[in-house]
């Protein structure tokens, strides 16, 4: 589209040689109040009666205290005394089943004193160990001193 000729500009060229940041120049800056979100309402909540009557809670004992306890394997070393005392007869066995009893009795000893209190689940079973591995080791000498003769 061409301009006619006889029609004036509307717009100036011209060049300002000012700062335009310092004259006299309006920023027009449009800001809209924020819209509200609309708030959704929760959806209904359906309360479904079962047409039971309530039951009454049988009676429940207290719950006891569970401590966890290390194993501390005396019913092991009681099997192991009780094998050591059958094998302490056959002469090429009987030193190895004294030696497992005596590793037997060196790792009950540290938990004597659990025998007493009654609260871990293996303190019946500490004195039996013990006991068992000192007959074993008490048959193995007795072997060895009869097989010598």
């Amino acid at each position: 589209m061409q301009p006619h000729d006889d029609s004036q500009p509307t717009i100036q060229d011209s060049v300002v040689g000012r700062d335009m940041h310092t004259g006299n120049v309006i920023h027009n800056h449009y800001h809209l109040p924020p819209t509200p979100q609309p708030v959704q309402p929760p959806p209904p909540q359906t309360v479904i009666y079962s047409g039971l009557p309530p039951q009454s809670i049988p009676y429940q004992q207290p719950q006891q205290l569970f401590i966890p306890y290390k194993k501390i394997h005396a019913f092991d070393w009681v099997v192991y005394g009780v094998v050591s005392i059958l094998f302490a007869f056959l002469p090429g066995l009987n030193i190895c089943c004294g030696l497992v009893s005596g590793v037997g009795i060196l790792s009950m000893l540290p938990h004597l004193h659990k025998s007493k209190d009654k609260l871990h689940p293996e303190s019946g079973k500490i004195v039996p160990a013990i006991v068992l591995n000192s007959i074993a080791i008490f048959v193995t000498f007795l072997v060895l001193i009869i097989l010598e003769v």
